[in-house]
């Protein structure tokens, strides 16, 4: 029963914050598009690392009470979680520097309109450029908030497994499965990361080509977008694995720790 009731509750967040979210979070870009249209570092600690792991500590040590167990548990998840703060801190930080670049692009941008365009439609193309931009911030949030969901629930599987392992259950194929996740996850954070630094220009040729124009910035914005939606799919589905994977040893969920209990050699 404590089987089924995880796997419920496991398979209902990855629907949640991938597959339903991603979606409705692509019409938002698809219907925004639309509006638009009709208006004329420190890359090591941003994601999981197979050596900080609870896996790794279990392989390291022969044997683990399990108040040595919650113990090493309790530091990985804090480390984890000071991965993500620090790295958000440096997103905060980025984010303030490229709304000063974008302010800046959006000068040039009100320069040259004023030489080959009408007020109205200056103010029309401005806006354009605006929303654009603010699209993809918001993008890119969502897309992180996905990944450090998945992030948090493949942490949890990691220390079920390291239990599995720590009673000598055979999890070979789970660790693998486990790495492979940490380093879609992690391509997937450097996908995003690299997305937060994009400024999306309209490139003026002239007025009769301004709606052209617009909609060109618009579409390389769509298409950066599905990029990075694509590899955090392939996140989620990463992370679906393990968990299907895990199930499948017999009453994983009734193992515990003892203070006898040992690990594979």
């Amino acid at each position: 029963m404590r089987k089924i009731i995880f796997l419920l509750t496991v398979t209902c967040v990855l629907g949640a914050t991938s597959v339903f979210a991603i979606q409705g979070k692509s019409n938002v870009l698809e219907k925004n598009n639309q509006n638009i249209a009709s208006t004329n570092s420190s890359s090591s600690k941003e994601g999981l690392n197979s050596k900080d792991g609870m896996l790794k500590r279990i392989e390291e040590k022969t044997q683990m009470s399990q108040q040595e167990f919650e113990q090493n548990r309790a530091e990985v998840k804090n480390l984890m979680e000071q991965n993500r703060i620090e790295f958000r801190n440096w997103l905060e930080n980025q984010r303030q520097e490229m709304k000063a670049k974008i302010e800046a692009k959006k000068n040039e941008l009100e320069a040259k309109l004023q030489k080959i365009t009408t007020e109205r439609k200056q103010k029309i193309t401005e806006r354009i450029y605006d929303r654009i931009n603010a699209l993809n911030e918001r993008m890119t949030d969502h897309y992180l908030d996905v990944l450090e969901k998945l992030e948090k629930i493949l942490e949890r599987v990691e220390s079920r497994t390291a239990k599995a392992k720590a009673n000598g259950k055979d999890v070979s194929e789970v660790e693998i499965l486990i790495s492979q996740a940490k380093d879609v996850i992690a391509r997937a954070r450097e996908e995003v990361k690299n997305q937060t630094q994009k400024i999306y220009q309209i490139e003026l040729s002239n007025e009769n080509n301004l709606k052209l124009d617009t909609g060109n910035a618009r579409q390389k914005l769509h298409d950066d977008l599905k990029t990075v939606e694509k590899i955090v799919k392939e996140a989620r589905e990463s992370v679906r694995l393990v968990i299907v994977k895990l199930a499948q040893i017999p009453k994983v969920d009734e193992l515990e720790i003892s203070t006898s209990s040992q690990s594979n050699q």
